[in-house]
């Protein structure tokens, strides 16, 4: 019987890629070739890699700045406007007091009002029916009558307290329902901007002596750009995105934050109105607002990943 004998290919080599062929009964050993131990190591390590790079793309997705990077907007805005109202007030009051005779000169302001108060008024003698006063004499000039100041004061309060209702209605529901879709940084700097162009226009108002309208119209300003509470609600928004566990301690230190910055200028415009004017704590609100803008406009991060 004719048996048909076929000759194999022999087992490629590393070195040697040109083996000539061997006969089927060859007794050396068969390898396998290393291409393909080659391409099983690559398959078995890449589902490794492919992990690898999973947990590299996801890394930067959970990592969030520095919650406390948010203070410094917070204590800048917090020291420009918590003595706002006591400011506002003094100035308001002496204007009217101006306005009605009862402040003379600078360098003896309320001085009529303190001696009004500290000296006892002299008995009044009895007046029979047939003697009347002079025609040329005011009862009002004769001694200060500060009900008219606190009217006008009050009348202007309310005037203001409207102009800036309003516009600080419109931007809060503007602006903190979309807080989340254009994140918390145009917050932080829009309030920054109405104080800056706030104190300006008071500086130029104080100095020029200018009326109660303009007054108004900064207030009116400044709650259309954002007013301080805009800045509060940015703050604690971002605060509740860079943390998680440690949520509780960020606002109890954020909480003293604001205590003892609210309280400070209050304390030191009390003591420097008693002797000075509004120059110097114009100037110094203005100067926390300019450097609270370029920090939140240049160093405050993003807390929203989708912005």
């Amino acid at each position: 019987m004719y048996t048909r004998k076929y000759r194999l290919a022999a087992p490629i080599d590393d070195d040697n890629v040109d083996v000539p062929y061997q006969s089927a009964s060859s007794t050396a050993p068969r390898r396998l070739p290393r291409l393909a131990r080659s391409n099983n190591a690559e398959f078995s390590s890449r589902p490794m890699l492919l992990n690898n790079v999973k947990t590299v793309e996801k890394a930067p997705s959970n990592s969030h700045p520095r919650w406390w990077l948010v203070l410094p907007c917070l204590i800048f805005m917090i020291l420009a406007s918590a003595s706002d109202p006591l400011l506002m007030n003094d100035l308001i009051v002496r204007r009217y007091e101006r306005y009605y005779g009862l402040d003379s000169s600078a360098s003896g302001q309320r001085a009529v009002c303190r001696e009004s108060m500290a000296t006892t008024p002299a008995p009044i003698e009895p007046i029979m029916y047939w003697q009347y006063p002079p025609p040329n004499q005011n009862p009002l000039q004769s001694h200060p009558n500060y009900n008219l100041v606190q009217r006008d004061a009050a009348r202007f309060n309310i005037k203001n307290s409207i102009a800036m209702l309003i516009p600080a209605l419109v931007t809060f529901i503007l602006l903190g329902s979309n807080s989340d879709t254009i994140g918390r940084r145009p917050l932080l700097v829009l309030p920054f901007f109405s104080k800056v162009l706030r104190y300006s226009f008071l500086l130029i108002i104080v100095s020029l002596n200018l009326s109660d309208a303009w007054i108004i119209a900064t207030q009116a300003v400044e709650a259309f750009f954002g007013p301080e509470g805009l800045v509060l609600l940015s703050a604690f928004a971002y605060i509740t995105d860079c943390t998680n566990e440690s949520r509780t301690r960020a606002f109890f230190i954020t909480e003293v934050v604001i205590v003892i910055a609210r309280v400070i200028p209050v304390l030191a415009l009390s003591l420097w109105l008693r002797h000075h004017l509004y120059t110097v704590p114009l100037s110094v609100n203005l100067g926390l607002s300019v450097t609270g803008f370029f920090y939140a406009l240049l160093v405050q991060p993003e807390s929203v990943d989708a912005v």
